[in-house]
């Protein structure tokens, strides 16, 4: 349906020595009121709510002039295993440490464990089983990917991964630990994992950002056998520039929330992405003049943004903040940004500060 009627924005005005009654006919009321122009369509009004609440990524990736969204990752359980700073049960991880192909045989070593594991290599045909490249929530920063986790999976599902397991270690019972047993055993009742691994595609480029709190964002350019797991969120697209700008776009957001004083929502997913179009800093919605130098800073802080471990993200930002590449970013962007606009886009991904002046837990 499209709508034609003009739309306004109505406010109460104060007027002095005169009170508002309800007994006051439509003509007195007027006086009340300031009226403008909203300058929008019906259609543009409402075309962010509807994002909003039909939740679907396809029609936002258009919007985005992106190939596709994918709210969240691969859900898999037992990356790391029982962890003792947790108080768990320590077991294996899906996590490898060690892994070789010698001969006929598959050499691996899990996460937590001490012994390596030998099978038949015609194993990992016979299971689907292969070592993927997965990015994880707790090595990505803004601009940088810090490490890629090699992790086992089945691509024939959940209960071939576990057949493969329970395989490995009636091969290696004998050579193996008590405790490398009992923690392998305690893996495969634990793990979880899709019944379907579509890894992501050679032929793409990616935005990778944490779905948790504060959204930050890399480019990652895949491999083969490349995943990401559930605590992130991607964007795909066939343009390396694009891919480039919205990255720099998602940290300039995530940072402006951290200026604002405000703080993250817990839950993001796709609503960052929301907010870019919200904002109007769209790929479309920017000239191309100013497009080609995001993309620019944007590649010039992946190679310079730091490698390192950070105690949450708002340090992290707060230190690529203080990049030359980084505060140019923003300046680019302050200047072309509607204010009205963004603060509409911060309600999406951030809530208003106690004031206390705590660090947000990390997700």
């Amino acid at each position: 349906m499209s709508w034609k009627s003009e739309l306004y924005v109505v406010k109460l005005k104060a007027l002095s020595g005169r009170e508002y009654s309800k007994k006051m006919s439509l003509d007195e009321i007027k006086d009340y009121l300031e009226i403008t122009a909203y300058n929008r369509t019906y259609n543009e009004y409402i075309k962010p709510g509807l994002l909003y609440f039909t939740e679907d990524p396809a029609a936002l990736a258009r919007e985005l002039s992106v190939d596709g969204i994918v709210p969240k990752g691969l859900y898999i359980m037992g990356i790391y295993g029982g962890e003792k700073k947790k108080g768990e049960e320590e077991y294996a991880g899906l996590i490898v440490l060690e892994h070789s192909v010698e001969g006929a045989t598959f050499r691996f070593r899990l996460y937590n464990t001490k012994d390596t594991l030998i099978v038949p290599v015609n194993y990992l045909k016979k299971y689907g089983v292969k070592v993927y490249r997965m990015i994880y929530r707790g090595e990505i920063n803004p601009f940088r990917i810090n490490r890629y986790l090699n992790i086992i999976l089945s691509e024939q599902g959940e209960a071939m991964l576990k057949k493969f397991l329970g395989e490995a270690l009636e091969l290696n019972e004998r050579s193996i630990s008590a405790e490398t047993l009992n923690k392998v055993r305690k893996l495969i009742g634990e793990l979880r994992q899709p019944s379907v691994v579509k890894p992501l595609s050679r032929d793409k480029y990616y935005v990778v950002y944490r779905c948790n709190r504060a959204f930050t964002a890399s480019v990652y350019i895949p491999v083969e056998n490349s995943i990401v797991e559930s605590h992130m969120s991607y964007v795909e697209t066939r343009s390396e520039d694009v891919a480039y700008y919205y990255a720099a776009i998602l940290n300039y957001l995530a940072y402006t929330v951290l200026r604002s004083g405000r703080t993250f929502n817990r839950d993001q997913f796709a609503r960052p992405l929301l907010a870019i179009y919200i904002a109007g800093l769209s790929w479309n919605n920017m000239d191309e003049e100013t497009r080609g130098r995001i993309v620019e800073l944007s590649k010039g802080l992946h190679e310079k943004a730091p490698a390192k471990e950070y105690s949450n993200q708002r340090v992290a930002l707060q230190e690529v903040a203080e990049l030359p590449e980084f505060k140019e970013l923003v300046k680019v962007l302050d200047s072309k940004v509607d204010r009205s606009k963004l603060e509409e886009a911060l309600s999406l991904v951030s809530g208003l500060s106690t004031g206390k002046g705590e660090e947000e837990p990390e997700e």
